[in-house]
């Protein structure tokens, strides 16, 4: 458990070690999301009458699953970057979406101009974790 630094329960970002794994792994997901939503094909397309006519059935519709599958998980997606731009100032929204979202840590981050101090951004980082984990 030493990886992830668990808010303490004096801390008004306190969540149970248990969520808060959860939520950090939760997020981790993310360039699973965006590589997913740009394999499957947007099928959301208007009736068009210029071809033959389709007869529906009660049987497997993959258009209708391939329709909810992109839409989950454009759902998750879009509920990690709102929570990231709810709790981080603007400036900050994408190297907090590298650490939620790609694992990168502060060090690395700073190499790439970050340039608030750790302390602080652990600040913002609770909050983050906290606010995703009252939502998923």
């Amino acid at each position: 458990m030493g990886k992830y630094r668990v808010p303490s329960k004096t801390n008004k970002y306190y969540i149970p070690t248990e969520d808060y794994i959860t939520a950090v792994h939760w997020c981790l997901r993310y360039p699973i999301w965006v590589s997913e939503l740009s394999i499957i094909p947007d099928t959301s397309k208007a009736i068009t009458y210029d071809q033959d006519r389709v007869q529906t059935s009660g049987d497997y519709d993959p258009t209708v699953e391939l329709a909810m599958k992109r839409a989950e998980i454009s759902r998750k997606k879009t509920l990690l970057e709102e929570t990231v731009r709810e709790c981080v100032p603007d400036p900050l929204y994408k190297y907090m979406i590298l650490h939620v979202g790609h694992g990168r840590t502060y060090y690395q981050l700073e190499k790439e101009g970050l340039n608030i101090s750790e302390y602080e951004f652990r600040k913002y980082k609770q909050k983050f974790y906290y606010e995703i984990s009252q939502k998923i």
